[in-house]
């Protein structure tokens, strides 16, 4: 696509050369600019934000995969994109489709479409006027909590960019005020010659500091006195990002062309990319959610209920089902209570609930506890007593110990004997050697 309103239309003399075309604005008259706005339902003023909303709400009426016409569905997304562009949109409210099709030239001819496919300007255009290029996409990282994600919700993302300016349309000063760049002929580059040390040199080639890069210069007395020749202003604007009910860590959410504007280029996009934080309750597994609960030995014995704050507010009491004897390590489940599905919230996944059974300190059982636990569970297995008679059988008593100290003395004495060990062997080969060379 061409940019013509940098430096005027080249094409402007080729109008009305026997193709039918009528000469300066007569043209404008006759052209069908509202076929595109009734298509989104809105009118020729319609904001940014207003297209994009009726662009939303009529591609969820027609999508195919919701029995939608296919070709309706077509002819609405190509809507959204001329509209949604500003260059497109501008290119289009003066000639209609054929002006957006032919990039501007108002039906042009065949040749300029083929400087066009290898990205040079039209017939009789400047250098200025080759293919628009499209801006770098901006990322975002957004950190969201697992209710954010369970229960859906708005969040605001307020950014500094570039915008064109608009007291001279990205153009830095009037029309036709932009010069070839003296320093590097219009190249944007320069190439330098470096001394990288005695009687060697390097060129390289570096972006030309004279014009930036963009191979052309504004005369100081003809710069636009609101962006003092540099085309773009800072703006701030505020982004709203719907976070749907469902969504997972590391989805993105887009928003089309809100990143720099700059001239003779199509903005790039905004990425928002949600990362999830940790929970203090809850881990996700697609979706499904995982909690962990620790019982007393008497619960997990005799039954259990206690409450669960879930993610949307409500609490849930747990019970436990009759005569239900919980192990460490089980896993029990809770249907209909995990996240949501992204695509129909109603269809949720399951909670998952972790069981550890924490047992009794030793001395909180008395004699007359013991007596009352062995006359209600089942007794250990009997022992012979012929294996206590016998004489190779010796009895031993077990002691608590900590583990992980046990642990480091181990590893202690494991380095100790290694050490003892070369130790030995450097007397054996060190102090051996020498005895039997003096012999």
């Amino acid at each position: 696509m061409f940019n013509f309103e940098f430096g005027g239309d080249p094409f402007e003399g080729m109008r009305g050369n026997g193709n039918g075309h009528a000469h300066g604005r007569g043209r404008q008259k006759e052209v069908d600019n509202s076929k595109y706005y009734e298509l989104l339902g809105v009118e020729k003023t319609a904001s940014e934000a207003e297209i994009k909303k009726a662009f939303r709400k009529a591609a969820l009426q027609h999508h195919p995969d919701r029995g939608g016409d296919p070709e309706k569905f077509k002819e609405i997304s190509k809507a959204y994109e001329v509209l949604a562009d500003k260059q497109k949109r501008s290119l289009y409210d003066e000639g209609g489709e054929e002006a957006v099709q032919d990039g501007g030239a108002g039906g042009g001819g065949g040749p300029s479409s083929i400087f066009e496919m290898f990205g040079f300007g039209g017939m009789g255009g400047r250098r200025g006027g080759s293919r628009v290029r499209r801006g770098e996409d901006v990322v975002f990282p957004l950190k969201v909590t697992l209710e954010d994600l369970y229960n859906g919700t708005s969040k605001k993302l307020r950014l500094t960019k570039n915008v064109l300016c608009a007291q001279c349309k990205g153009k830095g000063g009037r029309d036709g005020c932009e010069a070839t760049c003296k320093e590097c002929r219009g190249q944007g580059m320069r190439m330098v010659i470096r001394q990288i040390g005695p009687g060697m040199i390097s060129q390289q080639s570096v972006t030309c500091s004279a014009c930036k890069g963009s191979g052309s210069q504004i005369a100081e007395k003809d710069k636009c006195r609101t962006c003092m020749g540099e085309k773009v202003m800072k703006e701030k604007k505020t982004l709203e990002i719907h976070i749907a009910r469902g969504m997972k860590h590391g989805e993105k959410i887009m928003f089309r062309g809100e990143a720099d504007e700059a001239p003779d280029q199509t903005p790039g996009d905004v990425i928002v990319v949600l990362q999830q934080q940790d929970h203090p309750l809850y881990k996700r597994d697609g979706m499904n959610l995982f909690h962990k609960h620790t019982l007393t030995l008497l619960e997990a014995l005799t039954g259990f209920s206690f409450p669960v704050q879930h993610l949307d507010g409500r609490t849930l009491m747990v019970k436990s089902e009759v005569n239900m004897v919980v192990k460490p390590g089980d896993v029990k489940k809770i249907a209909d209570e995990g996240m949501p599905q992204k695509n129909n919230p109603y269809m949720r996944g399951a909670l998952y609930i972790e069981f550890d059974v924490q047992f009794p300190e030793s001395r909180a059982l008395t004699e007359s506890t013991k007596r009352v636990l062995r006359s209600v569970l089942p007794a250990p297995a009997s022992h012979s007593s012929d294996a206590m008679s016998d004489q190779q059988t010796e009895e031993v008593t077990l002691v608590s110990v900590d583990f992980e100290r046990e642990k480091q003395k181990f590893a202690e004495q494991q380095r100790e004997e290694a050490y003892e060990e070369d130790e030995d062997e450097d007397m054996g080969r060190g102090r051996g050697q020498p005895q039997c060379r003096q012999q």
